[in-house]
């Protein structure tokens, strides 16, 4: 049988434009500002350089991969803690240190983390109205970065799926309406992603690799549990989610 498919929630799919004089980056060594502009300006380069990505690559990984291989093993990650997450049974002393010793922070810290992260990565990849902003020629590169984050994420959360399942779990609801939407599936399986890039984004609102981060983000909240005992690890995910997108 068919998966259903269901609409998102307006407020996950809302990218939501803003000045980036509004961000804070700190002292983040690989930030992309030219040596001229101030904290009015706004922040440029390729996806995996961008200060949201690099901070959420130190938090969960540890260290920075290789550019190549930063989007998939950061959505591995996610994907790695939200199956932690669900699989902490009880949620008992005992469990939540296990699981700490294992992602280095206690359930309820690393899923505020994740929404946090998403959030983050997601407004970086917006499109904004500062000048010099992220726009038509980062569109491309960004919406294959995003579809590396999501498919790696959902390989390991449902890693026994079959790619039409993975790929409406994961992509929009707007590509899932596209035609042919079993060979897009299959594409997204495959990982020619160049490929699915240029076949879905025109499907893709102003937001593009933007509208992808929202729809990893909603998968996660409804992979994860609604509670594990006296803790809501998806309410806490979202409320991390929802403090950083606005």
């Amino acid at each position: 049988m068919e998966p259903a498919r269901r609409r998102v929630p307006g407020w996950l799919w809302v990218v939501v434009p803003m000045l980036l004089s509004a961000l804070v980056f700190g002292a983040i060594a690989v930030a992309v500002r030219s040596s001229e502009e101030d904290e009015g300006d706004s922040i440029s380069g390729p996806a995996v350089q961008l200060p949201a990505v690099v901070t959420a690559a130190q938090d969960l990984l540890g260290v920075v991969p290789p550019d190549p291989e930063l989007a998939s093993a950061l959505g591995q990650a996610y994907g790695e803690v939200a199956v932690g997450l669900v699989e902490l049974g009880d949620g008992g002393a005992g469990d939540d240190l296990a699981f700490a010793e294992e992602f280095d922070r206690l359930p309820d810290a690393q899923a505020r983390l994740l929404g946090r992260s998403l959030a983050q990565i997601q407004t970086q990849l917006s499109p904004t109205e500062v000048d010099g902003s992220r726009g038509d020629d980062d569109r491309a590169a960004d919406i294959v970065f995003a579809l590396q984050l999501a498919r790696a994420t959902i390989q390991v959360m449902d890693a026994d799926g079959t790619p039409r399942a993975q790929a409406l779990a994961m992509l929009p609801f707007a590509v899932q309406d596209l035609t042919g939407f079993d060979e897009i599936a299959e594409t997204f399986a495959d990982g020619d992603l160049n490929a699915l890039a240029a076949r879905i984004d025109g499907a893709l609102a102003d937001g593009g690799a933007a509208d992808l981060i929202s729809s990893v983000a909603f998968a996660i909240t409804q992979f994860l549990p609604a509670a594990d005992g006296d803790v809501d690890h998806a309410a806490l995910f979202e409320e991390g989610y929802a403090a950083a997108i606005t």
